[in-house]
């Protein structure tokens, strides 16, 4: 029966990883994020509460180019610097547009006045702790520099302690 529970919990976090990688920005994609999200917090440890990192890049319905040299740097910082935390569902990188109804809490959430990429701990069900990467702005124009700079945040976040 255990051998079941756990076959089951890694089947919804494939499945909730692979529709975020496809389909970022849709909400059947964030939908799926928190269903891995559910499920990577099941432990054999009642007490043990297994925490999950977005990176969440924040954008609006008018995109100029440095926007989505923004979103498309934040991607791969996450997705290929930080490949093995992405295939373990420890970081789930991912896309939303804030102008869209439903995700215009956002806006206030973070106080975001431009686009953003937000690093989120969630864990138990709910955002224990979270980051706004505002530097990105300045780094923009120096690949290198905004790649490194993204993944040493995010490691580091990943490594600070859940509370």
């Amino acid at each position: 029966m255990r051998n079941r529970m756990w076959l089951s919990v890694a089947i919804m976090l494939s499945t909730g990883v692979v529709a975020v990688a496809e389909q970022p920005a849709d909400d059947k994609a964030v939908r799926a994020v928190d269903t891995a999200t559910q499920a990577q917090e099941v432990s054999t440890d009642s007490a043990t509460v297994v925490s999950i990192i977005y990176a969440t890049y924040f954008h609006g319905d008018v995109r100029c180019a440095t926007c989505t040299k923004l979103e498309a740097y934040s991607r791969e910082a996450i997705e290929v610097g930080l490949e093995k935390e992405v295939r373990d569902s420890l970081v789930v990188f991912r896309t939303i547009n804030w102008d869209r109804e439903e995700n215009a809490h956002y806006i206030d959430d973070y106080q975001l006045y431009t686009k953003a990429l937000i690093l989120s701990r969630v864990g138990g069900g709910k955002e224990i702790a979270w980051i706004n990467l505002d530097s990105i702005w300045q780094l923009v124009g120096d690949k290198e520099a905004y790649v490194n700079f993204v993944q040493r945040q995010t490691r580091a976040f990943l490594a600070a302690p859940s509370k």
